[in-house]
């Protein structure tokens, strides 16, 4: 049976194309994909700065969509509404036995090297599906970038009741700001002055300024802040983050533009400062940002709605400044 699905083959070339749908590996679910949320990796395999894995590829990782063919013991999955985590591990080698199945060296990634949600079918493990019925499809594609957050913040908190400095105003920097929140801290955005996405913050309640009068503040901050969270989308941000973070204090890397950032490591080792990048979410951290988003503790924006057949203008909307989440509607 052939399906729709937008391809892309390298820079600046993504097709719509009817292919063939996936074939189901044994254990494996076929889901009918509903939405996709475009996220900064897919805008950086689309501008070529983070090289693609396989050609061509079906991107989308942040999906949700229903299941219409599961394996043996896996029945109750059908017809739910599904978010898939998107590592695939082994579960044999030395870091699945561990239980640092998102580092297994065998992994298949969904919509990185293995084809993703954006078409009209995608496969994955029975056992990487989390339910989400009770969520919108547009706050369930916000469960994969908002359990990467959940991550973060697992692997080093913030500081309760102090001053946290955001990179960015994109999607990442607009759920780690209510995060920041729910954990007690106070984040602060640091964004360009031109930024067209400031207002956003702004109408959250949080503060948004420039880099130098972020340098000013750091330095009221006992010489820096004491955690950076750094979501900026580009290489220059680990570079202003040195700059502003605290001496022992913590940054927070987590942008993925694929190209390589330049930053003082001198500054860096003086100031005895961290650095800590993360990923994707573990099965725990998907649960968690479900609850969030269930609860409303969390209310993430869509500012742009597409539809697959949009082809290639999905990738050159999401690309615009003033858009901070573009989503895609998947047709039946």
């Amino acid at each position: 049976m052939a399906m729709l699905a937008l391809r892309l083959y390298g820079p600046g070339d993504a097709r719509l194309e009817e292919v063939e749908e996936p074939r189901v590996p044994d254990g494996w679910v076929l889901v009918r994909s509903l939405m996709v949320g475009v996220c900064g990796t897919d805008k950086a395999f689309y501008r070529g700065t983070y090289p693609l894995f396989k050609r061509p590829l079906i991107p989308g990782h942040e999906v949700v969509g229903e299941v219409v063919e599961a394996p043996h013991g896996w029945e109750h999955l059908l017809g739910r509404l599904v978010v898939p985590e998107i590592n695939f591990p082994c579960w044999r080698c030395w870091y699945c036995r561990r239980g640092l199945y998102t580092h297994c060296p065998r992994r298949r990634t969904l919509g990185i090297d293995f084809d993703g949600g954006m078409a009209e079918y995608f496969v994955a493990p029975a056992d990487s599906l989390h339910v989400v019925e009770g969520l919108s499809p547009e706050e369930a594609v916000h469960v994969e970038p908002l359990a990467a957050v959940v991550n973060a913040f697992r692997q080093y908190p913030p500081p309760v009741g102090e001053e946290v400095a955001v990179i960015g105003t994109g999607s990442l920097a607009y759920l780690a700001v209510q995060v920041l929140r729910l954990l007690g801290a106070s984040p602060v955005v640091v964004a360009r002055s031109d930024s067209p996405k400031a207002g956003y913050f702004l109408r959250l309640g949080v503060e948004v300024m420039g880099f130098d009068e972020a340098l000013r503040r750091a330095e009221r901050l006992h010489g820096g802040f004491p955690m950076v969270f750094e979501a900026s989308g580009s290489t220059r941000g680990l570079r202003e983050a040195v700059e502003l973070v605290r001496p022992r204090g913590v940054i927070h890397l987590k942008s993925t533009p694929g190209g390589e950032a330049s930053f003082n490591s001198t500054l860096l080792v003086v100031k005895e400062a961290r650095i800590y990048g993360t990923r994707c979410g573990t099965g725990d951290d998907f649960e968690a940002a479900i609850r969030m988003l269930r609860r409303g503790a969390v209310k993430p924006l869509v500012t742009a709605r597409m539809k697959l057949l949009d082809g290639e203008e999905v990738f050159k909307r999401a690309l615009k400044r003033e858009e901070l989440k573009v989503v895609v509607k998947v047709p039946e």
